[in-house]
């Protein structure tokens, strides 16, 4: 049986149409990859030790100011998002002290009961750039403090900074250096009634480690070595 030209061109137009979904499906798969590679977002966690330095003025006239400050040692949590578009890194921390050194006006107050306790909560995003196995990050964001007294509560709301330096130890685990500080309202509740403040701030310094185990830090100060007779093992 002979095929004549005709009937074999249509053969061939109808072969490529049937082709072309084929390969439209395969290019999509692989966008979806190259995406899904670019953009895999993965949290990272993060926790250490951190002490604050809460400083509380009410400002008097035709005498001293009122100076009260807090130093509070503690421990904190941090959980991040990674691997966002342009090396923006979304960031929420919460932290727990204890007053352990109050003043007024430079005079050591001691406290009626130890049971006290302060709430510190951070939400921002970092920039991060880096060199090698070094990193640097900073950022804004929102602060929040509860901090309990022998008188009476306080609740503190303001904006902060944050700028803090990665040292990527070997393939999982990184050492961090970070510090905050913040502007905040120290008037919230009814503290505007008893005892207004006029300028509150706070800065604080934490310390901390990140074990991360999705993706692994390369290069890093302590990178385990490669053999040449392992390398295709």
């Amino acid at each position: 049986m002979k095929i004549s030209s005709c009937g074999s061109w249509l053969i061939i137009v109808f072969l490529l149409l049937a082709a072309v979904p084929v390969f439209a499906q395969e290019e999509e798969a692989e966008i979806e990859i190259e995406i899904e590679t670019m953009y895999s977002l993965y949290p990272t966690f993060s926790y250490g030790t951190t002490t604050s330095w809460l400083t509380r003025i009410i400002n008097q006239t035709g005498r001293s100011n009122f100076v009260l400050r807090d130093f509070l040692p503690g421990l904190y949590f941090c959980a991040e998002m990674r691997d966002m578009p342009y090396i923006i890194i979304p960031s929420v921390r919460l932290a727990a002290y204890y007053p352990l050194i109050s003043t007024f006006n430079h005079v050591p107050q001691k406290p009626n009961t130890p049971l006290h306790f302060a709430v510190d909560f951070f939400a921002g995003a970092r920039f991060e750039t880096g060199w090698n196995f070094i990193s640097v990050n900073v950022g804004p964001g929102l602060h929040m403090l509860f901090l309990s007294s022998d008188r009476w509560n306080y609740f503190n709301l303001g904006l902060a900074a944050v700028a803090g330096i990665e040292l990527a130890l070997n393939s999982k685990w990184s050492l961090l250096l970070d510090g905050f500080a913040s502007i905040d309202n120290g008037n919230l509740g009814g503290n505007k009634q008893m005892e207004p403040f006029d300028t509150v701030w706070q800065y604080q310094l934490a310390i901390g480690v990140r074990y991360n185990k999705v993706k692994q830090n390369n290069p890093a100060l302590f990178q385990p070595e490669v053999y040449p007779s392992r390398i295709n093992r």
